[in-house]
């Protein structure tokens, strides 16, 4: 009866010592699983941290202006672009109260309505300003990005333009070489004098179709980021020799006085080729704005002011309208006074272009009473 007794006690004690091991174990198992979550939530709550952090970046790097409602259309987030251009966020707000705009309202609300991932773009205008608009639902909400594109619809027309000028611009030169070859091959060709004649215009409007494929082919450069400025110690007496050289027989031609008053001792920071393009595109400049009998001279110095050395051109032109004086240099502008004589409106746009790849600058003014005329100043870094 004993040995029973005992026997079950003793099974009694390895089964309690048998449920206290496997209690154990599952309390480890389940504080390992705790830790286990507690871990793993932490690792979730950081990555969600750092993508937080990586689209706030984003969203401060941008340049459209970056916007988030939510289901009530509240603005829940905007973007530095977007604070210029409404104002800053302090609360959430309405949409149509933060950007009092009823076009980008309605985009919105269309925008939450075609469900999520399903971009929405539309042209709308914000200060005057026309903007593009892509609206995309997300969760909860809708994001927005508005992009300026004034400038971009500002260049096509002006590029509109030009192709509509040079057609026109072309067309003039050309015909009259036809007129020219045509005369030249006729009875008139038995003059000597009417040969040399004609043979001064064939030059003349040559030299105008030169110019235009030139500032042509220096655009096409420019756009594609294969125009390369290697900068070395130059002569700027030298740099204008071959522009001055290249435009004598048109100065000739128009009985312009060109006069180079460059100093030799003037050393400069220049890729000669591009440098002497830039100046010879504002020595074209002053030609055709210089009337019969005129003068167009170039003058050096050094400006140690500035710590720089100015090339200045000087014309008896008409001069140029104040408000004009910045805008000649735009892409593609065309003033009114350049209306009568041929040209596509690059080649000023092109030599500030070079000119500031040289870490320079050219501006304009007008000479001051009683000289009449412009005066363009061409800035290069000293050598």
């Amino acid at each position: 009866m004993e040995s029973w007794l005992t026997a079950g006690l003793a099974l009694m004690v390895i089964a309690l010592a048998l449920a206290w091991r496997q209690e154990r174990q599952r309390r480890r198992e389940y504080v390992r699983r705790q830790r286990r979550d507690v871990r793993d939530d932490h690792s979730g709550r950081e990555a969600l941290m750092a993508e937080r952090d990586r689209l706030l970046a984003a969203g401060r790097a941008a340049t459209e202006a970056l916007l988030v409602v939510d289901e009530e259309l509240r603005v829940q987030y905007a973007n530095p672009a977007a604070e210029v251009l409404f104002s800053g966020l302090s609360e959430p707000i309405t949409l149509i109260a933060y950007t009092r705009s009823l076009d980008l309202e309605r985009l919105m609300a269309d925008a939450a309505g075609v469900g999520d991932n399903e971009a929405l773009e539309r042209m709308v205008r914000l200060e005057e300003r026309p903007h593009k608009a892509v609206a995309l639902g997300v969760a909860r909400g809708v994001a927005l990005a508005l992009t300026d594109v004034s400038e971009v619809q500002r260049l096509s027309r002006a590029r509109q333009n030009m192709v509509a000028n040079l057609s026109h611009e072309l067309r003039t030169p050309l015909t009259s070489l036809r007129l020219l070859a045509d005369t030249l091959v006729g009875p008139a060709a038995q003059d000597v004098k009417v040969v040399q004649d004609l043979a001064v215009k064939v030059g003349a409007e040559v030299d105008t179709l030169q110019q235009m494929a030139q500032e042509m082919l220096d655009l096409a450069a420019i756009e594609s980021g294969r125009q390369v400025v290697r900068l070395v110690p130059e002569s700027l007496r030298q740099v204008v020799l071959r522009p001055l050289s290249q435009m004598a027989d048109q100065a000739g031609r128009q009985q312009i006085q060109l006069t180079n008053e460059v100093p030799e001792v003037l050393r400069v920071l220049a890729d000669a080729e591009q440098a002497a393009r830039a100046v010879g595109n504002v020595l074209h400049n002053a030609l055709k704005f210089t009337p019969p009998g005129g003068e167009v001279r170039l003058t050096g110095r050094y400006d140690e002011a500035q710590n720089r050395v100015v090339l200045s051109i000087f014309d008896t032109g008409p001069g140029i309208p104040p408000d004009e004086l910045e805008r000649i240099f735009e892409r593609f502008f065309r003033s009114d006074r350049a209306r009568g004589t041929p040209g596509t409106g690059l080649g000023l746009s092109i030599a500030r272009h070079i000119l500031r790849a040289h870490g320079g600058q050219v501006w304009a003014e007008n000479r001051a009473p009683p000289q009449s005329g412009a005066v363009f100043h061409l800035a290069f870094q000293p050598a």
